[in-house]
């Protein structure tokens, strides 16, 4: 292994009490006025007020609530506009995985006033350093407060704006903040992070940090998963899974995820499924495909084991098929779908989607099996028919 780097958030505060810190931690970052980008369930939910109320002691704080589930451009841009009609120093984004990633966008557009947000789209496109930003996920999911990209729908594509200025100066992760989740929300966000921690793993991106955070992720997601989704005030299971998702954002931040993502992305944002129900639906049979190739087997073998199973007197092959149908049993088991023609994804719609999923070079070029046009159409007919 050669030389290899990661980039993480500047500081993360983890553990209950959040609102008791949050004033300190703004106050230390020279902040005088502070945007809170959230959405209106979370204001709905009294989080926003636990948040709120101590920052209001320490400086003037404007709120900004009309942040959308897998925001479009046009939500993206009305974020970075409100940013910058608040004239803020500080932006402090309080939710799931949209908030954080509106977040970025509005801590960017404070800071690249001529700038529009079509211009963040892509690598490294944010020209001026970001105002300091807080953010405080209410999910154990999405790890979005771990890295550097935010993601926009962008003529129904995932488009992600990707820069080290997107990090958090600052993330305050307090696990009774997930509390509020119903259960179906658990059960996908969780999930979603284990796609994130497992194709972090396998990708060809990843190194030994990486791979570190990644199978700790999957352990703690495998241990507490159902747990939380059954017994959603079992304190200690939320605070673990709050715990792996960031692990999980730490891994796939730097290693990247990989044909997953590629093929959730097509449909997630085509027929507005909530993005943790497509990945995990897409996992079970992106570890199937990637199994064949050499050394995938072996890092399989090493999920299983992570997620309980006593691998010592198995061959790898088996080992990584025990993992693929420990996936597809916890799926089951959290009631989330198996197959496309359970969200109503038209058959006839797959050839289509196989050729999205193709064009995603970014996360493909990750995959340790190469992916044709051909293997795409396959993988969605699997999908759709759970087979």
């Amino acid at each position: 292994m050669g030389m290899y780097a990661v980039q993480l958030p500047k500081r993360v505060v983890f553990g209950e009490g959040v609102e008791e810190k949050i004033g300190a931690e703004a106050k230390g970052l020279g902040a005088k006025k502070a945007l809170i980008v959230t959405d209106a369930t979370i204001e709905k939910t009294g989080l926003l007020e636990k948040v709120e109320n101590p920052l209001k002691e320490v400086m003037e704080v404007d709120v900004f609530d009309k942040v959308e589930p897998e925001p479009a451009l046009g939500a993206a841009e009305a974020a970075a506009a409100a940013a910058r009609a608040a004239k803020c120093d500080l932006i402090v984004g309080v939710g799931g995985g949209s908030v954080m990633d509106m977040a970025k966008v509005a801590s960017a557009a404070a800071s690249n006033p001529e700038r529009g947000v079509s211009d963040f789209l892509g690598a490294n496109k944010i020209a001026n350093p970001s105002v300091p930003k807080i953010l405080v996920p209410t999910t154990a999911g999405t790890g979005a407060e771990a890295t550097s990209f935010a993601l926009v729908i962008v003529e129904d594509k995932k488009k992600a704006i990707a820069s080290p200025y997107n990090l958090a100066d600052v993330v305050l992760i307090d696990p009774t903040f997930t509390a509020t989740m119903p259960p179906k929300v658990t059960a996908s966000t969780g999930m979603d992070a284990l796609s994130h921690a497992v194709e972090a793993f396998l990708s060809t991106g990843s190194n030994p940090l990486t791979d570190s955070f990644a199978l700790e992720a999957i352990r703690k997601i495998a241990d507490n998963l159902e747990e939380v989704f059954s017994h959603g005030d079992n304190r200690d299971a939320r605070l673990k899974m709050a715990l792996a998702a960031m692990l999980a954002g730490m891994a796939f931040g730097n290693a990247g995820v990989i044909s997953g993502h590629a093929a959730a992305h097509t449909f997630g944002a085509k027929y507005k499924i909530p993005h943790g129900v497509s990945a995990a639906l897409v996992l079970p049979y992106m570890m199937e495909y990637n199994a064949v190739e050499i050394g995938v087997k072996e890092k399989l073998a090493k999920v299983a084991r992570e997620m309980g199973e006593d691998i010592s007197r198995m061959t790898d092959e088996e080992a990584a098929s025990k993992a693929v149908a420990r996936v597809k049993g916890l799926l089951e088991k959290l009631d989330l779908p198996i197959r496309l023609a359970d969200l109503n994804v038209p058959k006839e719609d797959l050839p289509e989607l196989a050729e999205a999923m193709s064009k995603e070079k970014g996360y493909l070029a990750r995959n340790p099996r190469k992916i044709e046009h051909e293997d795409a159409v396959k993988m969605f007919e699997r999908m759709w028919s759970g087979e």
